[in-house]
């Protein structure tokens, strides 16, 4: 504990104050006195990851699916049933945070059904189209 005096406004007031760490031996012509006491390192944050349930949840796309990579809401079909692709045309417009992102064909082919309609909300691994 260290008596101070304070001075507010004219008036003064003695004060006592409990040192935590003192720090003035680090100004020059401090007296020398002992180290401070360690303080004591933050506690480890958790490192995040998702349960094994969510990524065994998504369905598997299966041979000649095209899968939604990101959760959004459908603002455009470009496609439909029975149209020929090339590879990396066009197919599905999707809305992610107020970015359109396309979704294009993977390979060329047919298209079998389309499995998505404008507005649909989508998530990860949902089944957009699929082909023949």
């Amino acid at each position: 504990m260290k008596q101070l005096r304070v001075t507010v406004n004219g008036k003064s007031y003695d004060v006592q104050v409990e040192i935590l760490q003192d720090d003035e031996g680090h100004y020059p012509g401090a007296p020398h006195a002992a180290p401070p006491a360690p303080v004591p390192a933050p506690a480890a944050v958790p490192v995040y990851s998702p349960p094994p349930a969510v990524a065994a949840a998504r369905p598997a796309a299966g041979h000649g699916s095209l899968c939604a990579p990101i959760v959004g809401t459908v603002t455009k079909v470009l496609v439909e049933a029975g149209a020929e692709v090339k590879t990396n045309q066009k197919l599905i417009v999707l809305d992610a945070m107020k970015m359109d992102t396309y979704i294009n064909a993977p390979r060329d082919g047919v298209i079998e059904s389309v499995d998505c309609k404008v507005g649909d909300a989508v998530q990860v691994g949902q089944r957009l189209v699929t082909f023949r």
